[in-house]
């Protein structure tokens, strides 16, 4: 029996938290170390003839003086500018690092078998609570970076994987979005988070379910245990085992779908040799057969031509 292994990534920089940057982020997210995270990221997937999903920031993906060109693109809301402030304070100071790396995206592009998604424009929430003509905006900011790139975002993963204004999403040509995995409010969302690292009898999640006239739902998948604070203290052992449960008892229908950010390694360095392990698993299994690694665009076109050919 063939489960699905999906592997995806929210490349964001200091977008990602562009409403509290601290010296830690500052220290933290350079050019120089956001670039050799991204090396060492696509040089494993490499190693194990992975593909997968890396969704960008669109502005992110665009250089300081572009930023300045497309400047009417940025959010000209007082929820958007209120985000902004950071960005425009290091925008001032002529300290760009860490909100720009059009290298990133080439890093990523050139090993050609990873698929390039959307992240958002700004990196903006975009749930319920913000108005819509601001999701708007900024679904139709993406289209526009991404024509200046000759991108194809087929797919999204909505920033602090907040998901709201779905109806949109066929308007600009995506086909899925990275589904919340639901825990409730963010206090109880993050201790439920820590508390599932130490379920080594986690189970895979079952396949989405197409649609013809809305965005498929991908299935969630998990937070990879990012090493640092308080998930130090979970053994590498425990999840390492949690994936491996999750993959050795995925089937036909089951979708095992394994998520982090680039920078995780550069904050927690553990986590990428920790990673490597689950991927030797991964290569394991799909070698044997009982595996197929799908990115998050490949997932929803093979399903929902599986159900057309059922309907």
């Amino acid at each position: 029996m063939t489960a699905t292994f999906i592997l995806s990534l929210d490349c964001e920089g200091k977008w990602g938290m562009a409403d509290h940057i601290t010296p830690y982020h500052d220290h933290h997210l350079t050019a120089d170390k956001l670039r050799g995270a991204y090396l060492a990221l696509t040089a494993l997937f490499a190693r194990y003839e992975v593909p997968a999903t890396f969704a960008f920031v669109m502005a992110f993906i665009l250089s300081g003086a572009e930023q300045e060109v497309v400047d009417d693109l940025f959010p000209d809301h007082p929820a958007g500018r209120a985000w902004l402030a950071s960005f425009r304070s290091a925008q001032a100071r002529g300290d760009l690092g860490g909100w720009t790396l059009p290298e990133a995206l080439d890093i990523v592009r050139d090993d050609g078998r990873n698929e390039i998604a959307s992240h958002g424009f700004s990196h903006l929430p975009l749930d319920e609570d913000t108005p819509r003509d601001l999701a708007e905006r900024e679904f139709a900011a993406c289209d526009r970076v991404a024509r200046m790139r000759g991108l194809a975002l087929d797919t999204l993963v909505f920033p602090r994987n907040q998901v709201g204004h779905v109806d949109l999403l066929a308007e600009h040509g995506v086909l899925g979005y990275r589904e919340r995995l639901a825990r409730g409010h963010d206090k109880i969302r993050k201790a439920a988070a820590l508390a599932s690292e130490l379920n080594v009898f986690e189970r895979p999640q079952p396949d989405a379910v197409p649609s013809r006239d809305r965005a498929m739902a991908i299935p969630s998948g998990h937070f990879f245990n990012w090493r640092v604070g308080a998930r130090r203290m979970v053994p590498r052992w425990t999840t390492a085992m949690r994936w491996r449960a999750m993959l050795e008892a995925a089937g036909t229908g089951d979708v095992v779908h394994l998520w982090l950010h680039p920078h995780n390694i550069i904050t927690g360095p553990e986590t990428l040799p920790l990673l490597e392990r689950v991927l030797r698993d991964v290569a394991r299994l799909r070698d044997a057969g009982r595996l197929e690694i799908a990115t998050q665009a490949t997932y929803c076109r093979a399903l929902a031509a599986k159900h057309e050919g059922d309907a």
